[in-house]
């Protein structure tokens, strides 16, 4: 077996079980258990899993808070943000959810005149000082831990404009259950968002492909564009246009 087979074996098996051992690795795979760690420290860098002493545990990245998704693939984020931000001519308007890879987008959007909207506080303060952008913030009821904006004042926002993109995030994408997030109030703010949008554009990395959170969003299909880092059969298949950054 090649070292990347092996790595992604190893991947397979913290999917399905959630832990592994440094010890039972080296004995599955037939190879010195200097060689698995040195696969564990390659293997880190994918998001997916957490390096500890004699083995690794997987990560549910949907659950972590902010703080502990920013160092989760930053680079990735920053690829997928910039792609998507390229889409966007002048004169254009944009709604923006909340979210590190959006936050990203942000960043690096360079088409003006633009309007934006967002339902998120560290998205609208990346573009408040900037004089070519007209911004509109949803307002609605804060969380400061998920970060952004919902309830009935943020969705009458929402309800009251229309876009020619939508930039969503989404906690998790598995090809039977569509997007799903960790949070009610988010799932409906991305509902709302999708409605008001001529196109939706979905920034997703690969550390979210499979996965599962509890609410509902919409199906893969009722999105028009998916940016991403990586290439997944499935996603080929699902039916919108896949940009890999």
């Amino acid at each position: 077996m090649f070292a990347e087979e092996r790595r992604q074996a190893i991947l397979a098996l913290l999917s399905g079980q959630s832990r592994v051992e440094v010890g039972a690795l080296a004995q599955r795979f037939k190879v010195s258990e200097d060689t698995i760690r040195r696969d564990l420290r390659a293997l880190a860098s994918t998001g997916f899993f957490q390096k500890t002493h004699g083995g690794a545990v997987a990560l549910n990245v949907a659950s972590l808070d902010w703080q502990a998704r920013t160092q989760i693939q930053p680079e990735l984020k920053e690829r997928i943000g910039r792609a998507a931000a390229a889409l966007v001519s002048p004169q254009e308007t944009v709604i923006l959810d909340a979210g590190l890879t959006v936050l990203a987008l942000a960043r690096q959007l360079k088409a003006r005149p633009v309007t934006a909207i967002t339902n998120s506080l560290d998205v609208a303060a990346q573009l408040a000082n900037d004089p070519a952008v007209s911004l509109v913030v949803t307002g609605g009821q804060w969380d400061s831990t998920a970060r952004y904006l919902s309830g009935d004042e943020a969705l009458k926002v929402i309800a009251a404009h229309r876009a020619d993109w939508v930039f969503l995030g989404t906690c998790a994408l598995h090809p039977e259950a569509g997007l799903t997030v960790q949070h009610a109030p988010d799932a409906t703010m991305k509902r709302a968002m999708l409605a008001v949008g001529l196109r939706t554009v979905l920034l997703v990395d690969h550390t979210k492909f499979g996965g599962l959170a509890p609410h509902y969003v919409a199906p893969v299909a009722s999105v028009h564009t998916i940016v991403t880092d990586r290439k997944t059969p499935w996603l080929a298949k699902a039916g919108p246009r896949v940009i890999v950054a």
